[in-house]
C-alpha cells in the first residue's frame, strides 16, 4: 500500500472517521430535541421540528459546530449537555490498530476536525487518542469550517506539510472535495461513520470500511 512510500502526513477526521458517529447522531437529533422539549414543554416533534430547523440555518459553516452558538440559540448548556451521554463516545472498530501502525512507521499524524474545542476536550479524555497524534486542529482555532478552502490553508502554514504527500481520511464527500481542491494528494472517505446506519456511498472518491484496507 501507498502508505509508507509515497505519503509524509496523515491528515484525519475525528467524528465518523476515528470514533463512531453514532455519539453525534444521537446526541443532536435524538437527545438534544428531547432536553429542548424538556426545557419548552413542547412534544418531541414540536422540539425536533424546531432544532432541525435552526440547524438547517447554518449547514456547513462554523456556527454548525460551535456548541456557544447552540448553547444561546437553543438556551440549552451544550457543554454541560454533553457529558450525560458521553457513555457513547466510542471508537471505530480498529482505530487503535491503524494509530499503532502509523506509529510505528514514525509517520506523522494529525486530526483536523471542525468539531467544537470542548467537545474535542471530552472525545479525547474518553478514548485516550491524544499521544497519537502530532497535533490536534479545530476548525474553531480558525474560525473556518474545514468545508472552506481558508481552512486548507490555514493548516498548511500551521503544519508545514506538503498536501501532494498527504493522506487525508473524512466521511464527508464534501471536505474530500475541498481538500483535493486544496492539493491534498491522497484522499479515502469512510464507508461506516455511524455503526448502527447503512455503510454510505461516494460517487468521487474512493471508500473504506476498515483502515486495514489501505494496507
Amino acid at each position: 500500500m501507498f502508505i509508507e512510500a509515497e505519503v509524509d502526513a496523515v491528515l484525519l477526521d475525528m467524528d465518523g472517521t476515528l470514533l463512531d458517529l453514532h455519539y453525534d447522531n444521537h446526541f443532536w437529533l435524538e437527545f438534544i430535541p428531547q432536553q429542548y422539549a424538556l426545557k419548552h414543554q413542547l412534544s418531541i416533534e414540536q422540539a425536533k421540528h424546531h432544532v432541525y430547523a435552526q440547524c438547517n440555518k447554518v449547514m456547513g459553516s462554523i456556527s454548525w459546530y460551535c456548541y456557544d452558538y447552540w448553547s444561546d440559540t437553543l438556551g440549552l448548556d451544550i457543554h454541560a449537555l454533553q457529558h450525560k451521554t458521553k457513555h457513547k463516545i466510542q471508537l471505530r472498530s480498529d482505530t487503535l490498530w491503524f494509530l499503532d501502525k502509523l506509529k510505528q512507521a514514525n509517520i506523522p499524524t494529525y486530526i483536523l476536525t471542525n468539531a467544537h474545542r470542548s467537545g474535542v476536550a471530552l472525545k479525547m479524555q474518553q478514548t485516550e487518542l491524544t499521544p497519537y497524534f502530532n497535533k490536534i486542529i479545530s476548525s474553531h482555532d480558525y474560525q473556518i469550517a474545514k468545508e472552506n478552502l481558508r481552512f486548507w490553508s490555514a493548516v498548511k502554514e500551521e503544519i508545514g506539510v506538503d498536501f501532494s504527500r498527504c493522506l487525508f481520511i473524512d466521511d464527508s464527500e464534501k471536505i474530500l472535495k475541498v481538500a483535493e481542491n486544496a492539493g491534498v494528494g491522497f484522499l479515502r472517505g469512510i464507508a461506516t461513520p455511524d455503526s448502527e446506519k447503512p455503510a454510505q456511498e461516494m460517487q468521487a472518491f474512493k471508500s473504506i470500511k476498515y483502515f486495514s484496507e489501505l494496507f
